[in-house]
């Protein structure tokens, strides 16, 4: 365990984690400013903000070349994959997405936001129409 972990910021956005050897590399993406962060041990090493659907960090640390790749595979679920490269190699791949895989709760969460959307914005024009008269 990192002593400042990642996971208990209050930022919104995806997570990763992977091991190599004794360093444990850490993985930030917020998908609401587009900042990235990779930590090896606690240091940050490599920090940057990206609208695309991919990116790549690229930095060397004790004597390898390391790698961490985002891409978003669907825009739509928010399904992020991201893969960490040592030395031009693969050590591991993880996948999130900020809707659940199975499509029956996906398709109840989109609705609920379709329907609170939809509640907020009559709500909001009705207390416009109330102090502004009619638009």
């Amino acid at each position: 365990m990192m002593k400042n972990d990642i996971l208990n910021t209050k930022r919104l956005g995806y997570k990763f984690y992977f091991q190599d050897g004794d360093n444990q590399i850490a993985c930030f993406g917020s998908y609401f400013t587009g900042k990235e962060e990779v930590y090896i041990n606690d240091d940050l090493f490599s920090k940057k903000r990206t609208i695309n659907c991919a990116s790549t960090h690229s930095f060397d640390f004790e004597g390898s070349q390391y790698q961490v790749k985002f891409d978003m595979l669907n825009i739509f679920t928010g399904r992020l994959e991201c893969t960490l490269c040592k030395d031009a190699k693969i050590v591991a791949k993880q996948v999130q997405s900020s809707l659940s895989d199975d499509p029956k709760k996906a398709a109840f969460f989109l609705a609920g936001c379709t329907l609170g959307g939809a509640v907020f914005g009559y709500t909001t024009a009705t207390i416009v129409e109330l102090f502004v008269g009619k638009l």
